[in-house]
């Protein structure tokens, strides 16, 4: 609009002087349109704020946008602030309409937000405590039953070594019993080896005795007998 009124009466005027004067006007336009990074701002408390394509009312009307409602802060030329809209749009509207604090209602609602998060949050929280608490109280149930169960293992190793004690002297008196049962074995096998010994020169004794005694019988018997006297009678 500025560049539009300062050409109007400038139609005559010499291309160099022309030219002269736009490089100037350009340099003013540069230094007075001041860019900044794109930040989100939001209209201050009103009624509805016009969004146009430009800087002042000869421009046309893009949008209507409520106080509260948060949009893209572009760039700020004179008192107009170029903005772009969640729909993508992009237009000028007075800066002063522009906050870069969030309107009341929108802080009730963030903090109510903020609110319920916490309270899930602290939800959550305590749920982790009672399971944590819960795990702990197993733990310590199954710690305890551990410790019982090792005092259970120890008695039994004692127990276990006092048996191998044992077990061992046994295995001795065993291997002597077993030495003694062997040597009495042999002494038993001699013992039987002379019981047969006598066995068989008795019974050849007792062979030979009643063979004498046959053969004794037999010479008698082939023996020529004497007669018998007899007895003068007294008839």
């Amino acid at each position: 609009m500025i560049t539009k009124n300062i050409l109007k009466p400038l139609g005559a005027m010499p291309a160099a002087l022309l030219l002269i004067f736009l490089s100037i006007q350009f340099c003013l336009l540069f230094l007075f349109n001041t860019s900044v990074p794109a930040k989100t701002s939001f209209v201050k408390p009103s009624s509805e704020v016009v969004v146009r394509r430009g800087q002042g009312t000869d421009y046309k009307i893009i949008a209507m946008i409520k106080d509260g409602t948060s949009v893209e802060f572009l760039e700020e030329s004179n008192n107009y602030a170029r903005v772009r809209l969640a729909n993508g749009k992009e237009g000028w509207m007075l800066k002063r309409f522009l906050s870069d604090e969030p309107p009341l209602k929108e802080l009730v609602v963030s903090l109510r937000t903020e609110r319920e998060e916490m309270k899930q949050k602290e939800l959550k929280t305590n749920q982790k405590l009672e399971a944590i608490t819960s795990t702990l109280s197993q733990t310590e149930y199954e710690l305890d039953a551990t410790l019982e169960e090792r005092d259970q293992l120890k008695t039994a190793f004692q127990t276990l070594q006092e048996d191998t004690a044992d077990v061992v002297q046994i295995k001795k008196n065993l291997d002597k019993t077993a030495r003694e049962n062997k040597a009495l074995t042999q002494k038993l096998a001699l013992v039987k080896q002379e019981s047969d010994n006598l066995r068989n020169d008795s019974a050849l004794k007792w062979f030979l005795a009643g063979a004498g005694a046959l053969l004794l019988g037999i010479i008698i018997g082939r023996m020529p007998s004497r007669p018998r006297r007899r007895k003068p009678s007294l008839l």
